[in-house]
């Protein structure tokens, strides 16, 4: 019995320790395991062995093997209440969770492990699920667009490395600073990304790694080069990383190193390898059930097909992703994921609380027992002393007393005489108050009776109001109702006209991509853009309580930084600002204020910018109150070789449409603008607040 115990003990001590077993090695390992099962072994054993199957299963990307296996170790370890374990299998449970899209139930199983590591002692295990929590955090910002959580999933793996560096657990320190570096890639900070890549380098060189530590940063230099445009460099890394994962037979990482592998090719106009990689993605990813990296694969097979001219195969891949994207941009578990996460810090707060109480309790209970004592010495003292007062005292009472009774025998005597002479005055005032409380109490009846007429009165009017109170409240609980109901369906009328209008967008695109006529490819692009502009109004609509209010900063902000990456800039060589003083604004305003401004940019990126080494575009939105023109003011200006008003007019006449779609929709907003040559061209619209009143 003994012998197979330490068998399996040295088992799982390798499963834990060479994570990235191939699926050839890792099958005799799970079989094994599954033998171990039929003897008789120790708890803590049992549950040992079932979270090495289940772990070998979730490696092979076989999630519902994994969660087999997890349920009866789950029963065992609340039946023996192994503290460990359960921290084992939460953390388990919340990345099987986070591959599966399910984000709420994933930050649930990673409280919870914290929870158990932390009273289990387990520096390094609470590092681990610091880590997945940024994992999360950085899945859900991906997914849902959502800079905040990003950056919070920044904070969690920092934390996960500061653990690490306390308890020199550099194996994965190296693992946190990949994943952080991914985390800076999705905010287009590819540098400090590349930074981080290269120390997880330097610590798996410092401890001497097998070759399978590297596969992961392999794949990312690869992807970090490629969006920085070394597509050469990073084929080079991605090959590496291939290599590694095609002899462990990683399915997730062979997913992203072929996708990566078709993008770089892609790019490098290499057509017919970019689909082979597309291929072997798309056949991998579906055996996975990782649904993010399912949406990364559909997306970029819809943008290499397309480029190839196959609208079919692009637009069957386009759906695709949208449909899986829909599912992971859920607002109801966004505000789930902010709820849980609520009542964890909560629940930390309050464990505090306990500590702390717990130690002033302590401390209140010694200090009694030290004051017990002193009281005790104190009162032996006090006692002595009052014995020896008493004795004195006796002796002085004796003679005190004497002279107090003859005292007091005379005051009795005086207070006597005045007594009789006081009660014969009280006497003839009580004869007195007889008879006005007789009066008193004729008046206090006839006012009585009067009271009473008034209150039932008052009662009969009183059911009158109660009952026109109820009819009030029942209809302000319907017209509640009816506005809510209302609210709801504008928010999803909003939800759909966004998915059209972006339905809309990605056929201008395909349809583009497919013309040769550059003037058609030209409009076609300038109609995606206006399209674009107003998704954004309606995407920020339904993300809102508010379903006619726009938040006009964000929207022109995102706007901008759309087109400017449309066209090809970066935010490190591209100078934009924007100045909004009034912050939101109605939809009915801000529709038309946004195509303006969607033309002037376009206007701007298309002929402002061939020669300038520093583009600069600045966008102020100005709001007047107690002026003599109160409204908004709007202007648009680059630092363009600039345009006449003369040349505007003359170009509004004749044929270009964005022009003329400007200015009828100054005319919509009841505005005027002026167009000046400043440095560039400055556009400034006004609107009057006649118009925002409306």
């Amino acid at each position: 019995m003994k012998s197979h115990s330490w068998a399996l003990c040295g088992l799982l001590v390798i499963l834990e320790i060479i994570t990235p077993l191939s699926a050839q090695a890792q099958r005799p390992l799970i079989d094994s395991l599954k033998i171990t099962l039929h003897h008789k072994l120790p708890d803590t054993t049992q549950v040992n062995t079932y979270y090495g199957i289940a772990n070998a299963f979730f490696k092979q990307s076989q999630l519902d093997s994994a969660n087999y296996y997890l349920k009866p170790m789950l029963v065992l370890c609340k039946r023996t209440n192994n503290i460990v374990g359960l921290g084992d299998y939460h953390l388990l449970i919340s990345t099987i969770r986070l591959h599966q899209g399910l984000f709420d139930e994933s930050l649930l199983n990673a409280q919870s492990a914290i929870n158990y590591f932390t009273r289990s002692h387990k520096p390094g295990s609470v590092a681990r699920v610091y880590h997945t929590m940024g994992l999360l955090y950085k899945t859900m910002g991906e997914n849902q667009r959502v800079r905040t959580h990003l950056e919070k999933g920044i904070f969690y793996i920092q934390q996960a490395i500061t653990i690490n560096q306390n308890i020199k657990a550099s194996r994965n320190l190296a693992d946190n600073y990949v994943n952080l570096g991914i985390i800076y890639e999705d905010l287009n900070e590819f540098e400090r990304g590349r930074e981080c890549f290269l120390k997880a380098i330097a610590i798996n060189d410092a401890i001497h790694s097998k070759p399978e530590a590297y596969r992961v940063i392999y794949n990312n230099l690869g992807k970090n080069s490629s969006v920085q445009g070394r597509y050469e460099e990073a084929i080079g890394y991605l090959n590496k990383a291939l290599a590694i994962n095609l002899e462990l037979d990683r399915t997730t990482s062979l997913v992203h190193n072929y996708r990566n592998l078709s993008t770089a090719y892609q790019a490098l106009k290499k057509s017919d390898k970019a689909e082979f990689y597309g291929e072997k993605a798309i056949k991998l990813v579906e055996q996975s059930k990782d649904a993010p990296l399912t949406r990364s694969v559909y997306k970029m097979m819809s943008q290499m097909y397309a480029s190839r001219g196959k609208y079919d195969k692009a637009y069957h891949y386009a759906v695709q992703h949208k449909r899986i994207e829909d599912s992971l941009m859920n607002l109801d578990k966004t505000r789930t994921v902010a709820r849980l996460e609520g009542q964890f810090v909560v629940q930390k707060a309050n464990e505090l609380a306990t500590i702390q109480a717990n130690l002033a309790l302590a401390k209140t209970k010694e200090i009694a027992r030290i004051e017990s004592v002193k009281a005790k010495e104190i009162a032996a003292i006090q006692a002595e002393e009052s014995r020896r007062i008493a004795q004195i005292q006796a002796a002085a009472d004796v003679e005190k007393t004497r002279a107090i009774a003859e005292v007091q025998t005379k005051y009795e005597t005086q207070r006597r005489i005045n007594q009789i002479a006081a009660l014969d005055q009280q006497n003839h005032q009580a004869s007195q108050q007889m008879h006005y409380m007789a009066g008193g109490l004729g008046l206090l009846v006839l006012l009585l009776s009067i009271s009473i007429g008034q209150y039932w009165a008052l009662r009969r009017a009183n059911v009158r109001l109660s009952a026109q109170n109820e009819i009030i409240t029942n209809n302000s609980y319907q017209l509640i109702s009816q506005s809510d109901q209302l609210r709801t369906l504008m928010k999803e009328l909003h939800h759909r006209v966004k998915n059209n209008l972006a339905i809309v967008s990605s056929l201008l695109t395909l349809q583009a991509n497919g013309l040769t006529d550059e003037k058609a490819v030209q409009a076609l692009r300038k109609g995606q853009q206006r399209v674009q502009a107003m998704s954004l109004i309606h995407q920020r609509l339904y993300q809102s309580d508010r379903v006619t209010i726009v938040n006009i900063r964000e929207y022109l902000t995102d706007l901008a930084e759309s087109l400017m990456q449309a066209y090809g800039y970066e935010s490190s060589n591209f100078d934009l600002q924007v100045d909004v003083v009034l912050e939101e604004l109605d939809v009915d305003v801000a529709m038309p204020l946004g195509l303006i401004v969607n033309e002037l940019i376009t206007n701007s990126f298309k002929y402002a910018f061939i020669h300038q080494e520093r583009p600069l575009l600045r966008i102020k939105l100005d709001y007047a109150d107690g002026s003599l023109q109160p409204g908004i003011t709007l202007e648009v200006q680059d630092n363009g070789p600039g345009i006449k008003a003369d040349d505007w007019q003359k170009s509004a006449s004749r044929k270009s449409f964005g022009r003329r779609l400007v200015t009828s929709l100054t005319e919509q907003l009841e505005g005027n603008f002026e167009l000046l040559s400043q440095n560039g061209t400055l556009f400034r619209l006004h609107i009057p607040q006649t118009r925002l009143a409306a």
